[in-house]
């Protein structure tokens, strides 16, 4: 029955605290749920259908899309500047950066999302608030719950490489270190754990993990928190000779879930970032509850969606025509 469903028990969940979430999205960043409903009332089911074709097409897209919204909301607030090409090869832009250069893909299908809107509602829906939906978009076509996208996010105009590192959290970090990262942002510990369960999707390079695997602390041995069993098996998939190899971050590569979590408390983690949730009591109680509880997980990985989707941006310059590169204000 559809009443037994993960999306009858999401909107129960949500209704209960709606009001809440509302008035303090409202009240820091002024975004609706129903800001296009005038301009662009089809905007939210374009980018669904066109997302649900893309991620049918390649079910990897889904981590991707995701992870562009992540790797925007972090730099410069959410504001779509990751989507920006260089134009200058002495001025880098952020999707050109260390962390971010042939790490991320997707933009092209946002280029595809972008174009449709413009045909249906001309210069009226933002670029950050396209990677916002896709992200939602993207998650629920692969066992994510739904949640309510607010809507009005402001395009910038800047994006620089140099702003990546150190905005970003990065595979080797510690716990403290990723609390700090978050912390930026103004995301707190819970949400750090929290969002760290979107490695429930996706693919990660086999040399992201061969210190862990082949060398730790220098020592050339395995990390030996690590299962045997599941060493093993790396090693198999990912010899020392193919670092480019991929690896999926869990065990239902795929599909959204809280597998994540269970991974990590049987010593099955991938990054060093992964197995360190685990070095402070607060991941070790939240990873327990969301594989004792995998609908909460879902629940709050939307509820914590929201919360990073309402960064500010830093430096908002109005909408942007096309998302890779920005046009002289009139």
């Amino acid at each position: 029955m559809a009443s037994d469903g993960p999306t009858y028990q999401w909107e129960r969940l949500f209704s209960s605290i709606f009001f809440f979430v509302v008035a303090a999205v409202v009240a820091e960043a002024q975004l609706s749920t129903e800001f296009y409903d005038s301009t662009c009332p089809q905007a939210a089911s374009i980018v669904q259908a066109k997302v649900d074709a893309f991620v049918e097409a390649d079910r990897g897209l889904a981590a991707a899309l995701m992870r562009l919204h992540f790797h925007d909301c972090f730099v410069r607030g959410c504001d779509g500047s990751v989507l920006l090409n260089s134009t200058d090869p002495n001025s880098l832009t952020e999707k050109s950066a260390l962390l971010n250069n042939n790490s991320l893909r997707g933009f092209e299908q946002i280029d595809e999302i972008k174009m449709e809107l413009e045909c249906a509602c001309p210069g009226v829906v933002s670029c950050a608030d396209i990677l916002a939906l896709v992200a939602r978009d993207a998650t629920v076509k692969v066992g994510g719950l739904r949640w309510p996208v607010f809507l009005g996010r402001i395009d910038g105009a800047g994006s620089f490489a140099d702003e990546v590192n150190g905005s970003l959290p990065e595979r080797r970090d510690n716990f403290t270190k990723l609390v700090e990262t978050f912390a930026k942002v103004g995301l707190d510990a819970k949400d750090m754990i929290i969002l760290s369960g979107g490695h429930s999707i996706g693919q990660v390079h086999c040399g992201a993990f061969f210190e862990r695997l082949y060398n730790f602390q220098g020592l050339n041995i395995t990390d030996p928190s690590m299962d045997p069993e599941f060493a093993d098996m790396l090693k198999a998939q990912c010899p020392q000779t193919k670092p480019f190899g991929f690896m999926a971050l869990d065990a239902t590569n795929g599909t959204f879930d809280s597998t994540y979590y269970l991974d990590l408390l049987t010593n099955k983690g991938l990054l060093e970032s992964d197995v360190a949730l685990l070095n402070d009591p607060l991941g070790v109680e939240y990873a327990i509850k969301a594989v004792q509880d995998p609908n909460t997980f879902l629940f709050e990985f939307g509820m914590a969606m929201i919360k990073m989707g309402n960064i500010p941006a830093s430096d908002p310059y109005g909408w942007r025509k096309h998302c890779a590169f920005t046009e002289p204000k009139l």
